[in-house]
């Protein structure tokens, strides 16, 4: 979404300048990351991850319904607005939650013995699939349509859902010995 911002407003035929949406996206995005670095020891780590993981799915299932429609011959004038506020909710609530907490609590969830290997492991992860993401985006958009490739990766959202439901532990408030033990079952 960040990579293709520009991309993603033009093809929705918005009336607002693509850039300038672009601009909107990106301020709101640091407004959000300041607020998550705030709300982080308030709230906790698994429920910012859970309402982020949540909101982000139901903003793509949205952009998707809406290029579905506009794809389909519908008029979407009067709904033009949907993109914008899809990917603000979207840029708001991955500010919040994937955006920077699972760099956190990387440092909380590796034992000590293990961190430094691990936490390269998991950083290396995950730019190789930013990667695979930025790289295949637009070939997913030329092959599935832009519905479908929301879509899909609103499913994607539903299983971090999932994962994050029955997966994560909480660690605020914990120590290093208490997470452990939680994650070893004790």
């Amino acid at each position: 979404v960040i990579f293709y911002t520009v991309d993603i407003f033009e093809s929705a035929g918005s009336d607002l300048n693509p850039f300038v949406a672009a601009i909107i996206v990106t301020v709101v995005q640091v407004i959000s990351t300041v607020a998550s670095f705030l709300l982080v020891e308030k709230a906790g780590r698994r429920i910012l991850l859970l309402q982020s993981c949540v909101a982000m799915g139901l903003s793509l299932l949205v952009i998707g319904v809406f290029f579905n429609l506009k794809d389909g011959g519908k008029d979407v004038s009067n709904i033009g607005w949907i993109p914008l506020t899809s990917m603000v909710v979207f840029i708001i609530t991955f500010s919040l939650g994937f955006g920077p907490i699972p760099w956190m609590m990387m440092g909380e969830l590796f034992s000590s013995e293990c961190k430094g290997i691990a936490s390269g492991l998991a950083v290396m992860t995950n730019w190789i699939l930013v990667f695979v993401v930025t790289k295949f985006f637009p070939t997913m958009i030329d092959n599935l349509g832009k519905d479908i490739t929301f879509w899909i990766f609103a499913g994607f959202m539903l299983l971090a859902v999932i994962f994050v439901y029955f997966v994560i532990p909480e660690t605020k408030g914990k120590s290093s010995a208490q997470i452990q033990a939680e994650l070893a079952g004790k």
